[in-house]
């Protein structure tokens, strides 16, 4: 995965849209202004801590003061945190609900802090979900006025792109791509690569993303308990994640819970098949482009998979469905909809 978080990437991709809106002036507080992107002002926020339980305590302290400090007429939060005290008309985006809607062992801490974000969120004149899966559980679990909730759909950056014609990989490989965590269903994708080696093809899964500190020896367990660990290649961090994309058999994706499922839309425009189980907002950004099996159906999963090494006419069809589905989700259609509800909150 690329050097930013998936957080990280909304954030920019959107700030970067939203700043080619003509009418809009981007004033963006960061820590380095040179991250700040094209056609916005940049305003440098002091942060002295880089450990993570003290650089979000500090956050916390100073975020309202330096939001003051700028005066301007809407105040947008892109971050899970929300923005402690905020005496102009404030826009908060809801990414997701689920450290409140699962007891993973991984989520205690996120769970703590959502009991100050929440009120946060309930303050805001609108939230705008990245789905409308997640503006249900929103209005649902943190009890916001369904009147000041919307929903955008996050874009997919122009960089991915499908490949030219060319020697498939060898050997050829599944992909998945995603930061560490209980919910993603690591041990069922390695399940599954184990299922195509037992079935005597060659292929091997690649796994990009963050892997923390603190889950490294969970994960290496998963590896080692794995049907064919030796078919398994964790890469954390990735630097030409497109290309990595542009490389890959097929997508799996076996999320147990997704907010909005970026990855499976990049997949999309890599013209690569996805595979996914069909829960929480999977549904809603996959359509009928990808293919959904029933939520922690494993054997479903690996017949999908099967189904797409096996036949490349039905690969060939998905890789269709799926650049055509991901034309639809753009950066710009995204910061059309923000643009508009800070023109309707600051009057």
């Amino acid at each position: 995965m690329g050097r930013l978080s998936g957080l990280g990437t909304f954030t920019r991709s959107l700030v970067g849209a939203l700043a080619q809106v003509d009418w809009l002036r981007v004033r963006v507080l960061t820590t380095d202004r040179a991250a700040a992107p094209p056609g916005t002002d940049a305003i440098r926020m002091r942060r002295l801590f880089h450990e993570r339980r003290r650089s979000v305590y500090e956050h916390e302290a100073l975020i309202s003061l330096d939001v003051l400090r700028c005066r301007d007429d809407v105040v947008y939060c892109p971050v899970l945190a929300g923005i402690p005290f905020v005496r102009r008309p404030y826009v908060q985006t809801l990414h997701d609900v689920i450290p409140l809607v699962r007891s993973d062992d991984d989520l205690s801490v996120q769970r703590k802090w959502w009991a100050r974000w929440a009120p946060r969120y309930r303050r805001a004149d609108a939230v705008i979900a990245v789905s409308r899966y997640t503006a249900d559980e929103g209005i649902r679990v943190l009890d916001l006025d369904p009147g000041r909730v919307l929903v955008a759909h996050s874009g997919v950056s122009p960089s991915f792109t499908p490949a030219p014609d060319r020697d498939a990989a060898d050997p050829p490989y599944l992909l998945l791509v995603s930061e560490y965590s209980a919910r993603k269903g690591f041990g069922d994708a390695f399940t599954v690569v184990g299922a195509l080696a037992e079935a005597g093809h060659p292929h091997v899964l690649k796994v990009a993303g963050r892997v923390q500190h603190q889950c490294e020896a969970e994960l290496e367990s998963l590896v080692r308990k794995a049907p064919r660990p030796d078919r398994i290649e964790i890469l954390g961090f990735v630097d030409d994640l497109p290309e990595l994309y542009r490389g890959a058999a097929a997508f799996v994706f076996p999320s147990r819970y997704e907010g909005f499922g970026l990855p499976v839309l990049e997949a999309m425009a890599s013209g690569v098949p996805v595979v996914a189980y069909g829960n929480s907002s999977l549904p809603e950004v996959m359509g009928d482009a990808g293919m959904l099996v029933p939520d922690g159906d494993l054997t479903a999963m690996v017949d999908a998979v099967r189904s797409i090494v096996d036949d490349d006419a039905r690969r060939n069809e998905l890789r269709e469905a799926g650049l055509e589905h991901a034309r639809r989700f753009t950066w710009e259609a995204c910061a059309e909809t923000y643009a508009q509800v800070f023109a309707a909150v600051r009057k």
